[in-house]
């Protein structure tokens, strides 16, 4: 055990001296509180997703324990923490909320989007009405922007469909040709749609109506320790998770690197293996710590 604890703390050490860890007119993460288990001392197991929604409503996808839970965080307080288990969803791997607070959860086991009400009862799983063929479609994440559209990478087919709250088809983008490996999308405040390619280390964009992405910036191998694995867009900033780095890296929205956040670590304020993250409209930064089971609040100083 003591071999392994120092090997890890070698590497963190190597992740932090990678490169300068601010750069001027950057952010900062303050951390504030951590969540470890709902109101019946259940403990998070190996969380994934977490979704921010108005009013201070979070949803935590606990990955490991095949539920979603749902709590409030207002005035720098966790509110009320409650479970939701239904046997349609099994080990939520992302979650997003719609602007009237209607849950969305990547099932990663049955590789299906399911749809909830916002107290957490199953609608449906989501449709792909008039998507054009092939009629195989593997979600591998999705995004939802601000008209309750939903953005969902196709695995299967390297595309990335876009319908409406109803899972009716709007449009589809091609991945680039000389992508790597796609492995997460997001939205902006303006509507247009971020890919993150892990294995050659770039951001890629496209307007609402574009119909092609265009890469944004240059490589990021400069600015990133390990393999990037997810991506959030937030006023500005882009935060990119790197999963096995265990770190947390700002880029500005033209893809330049600003700062490393946060790095590898056990107590309060590092991470280990974070995945999913969100934003509130207060910049309350909540971050899916996966191999440490809880969830971490930090606010963002711009």
């Amino acid at each position: 055990m003591k071999t392994v604890s120092c090997a890890c703390l070698v590497l963190a050490a190597l992740l932090v001296g990678y490169l300068p860890l601010t750069a001027a007119g950057t952010a900062r993460l303050s951390h504030l509180v951590s969540v470890y288990a709902d109101d019946k001392q259940v403990g998070l197991h190996l969380p994934e997703g977490v979704a921010c929604g108005a009013g201070g409503v979070v949803v935590i996808g606990d990955t490991g324990n095949d539920r979603l839970v749902r709590f409030t965080y207002r005035d720098k307080t966790v509110g009320s923490a409650s479970e939701i288990k239904i046997p349609q969803l099994t080990a939520p791997s992302r979650v997003q909320l719609t602007s009237k607070g209607e849950i969305y959860a990547l099932d990663s086991r049955q590789r299906r989007i399911v749809h909830l009400d916002p107290n957490g009862q199953f609608k449906a799983a989501l449709a792909f009405d008039g998507v054009p063929a092939p009629a195989t479609i593997v979600p591998k994440t999705f995004a939802i922007d601000s008209a309750d559209n939903v953005y969902v990478l196709d695995e299967f087919s390297a595309r990335v469909l876009v319908v409406d709250a109803q899972g009716r088809f709007q449009r589809s983008l091609p991945l680039p040709n000389d992508i790597g490996f796609a492995t997460d999308l997001a939205t902006d405040f303006e509507g247009n749609v971020l890919l993150l390619d892990s294995v050659k280390r770039r951001i890629f964009t496209a307007a609402k109506d574009a119909k092609a992405f265009t890469q944004l910036g240059g490589d990021l191998t400069a600015a990133v320790a390990t393999m990037p694995t997810s991506i959030t867009a937030s006023k500005g900033i882009l935060f990119v998770a790197e999963g096995g780095g265990s770190t947390i890296d700002a880029f500005g929205r033209d893809g330049k690197f600003l700062s490393r956040l946060l790095t590898m670590g056990w107590t309060e304020g590092l991470l280990n293996h974070p995945s999913q993250l969100c934003v509130s409209d207060k910049d309350e930064v909540f971050i899916a710590d996966r191999d440490n089971s809880r969830v971490q609040v930090f606010q963002l100083t711009r």
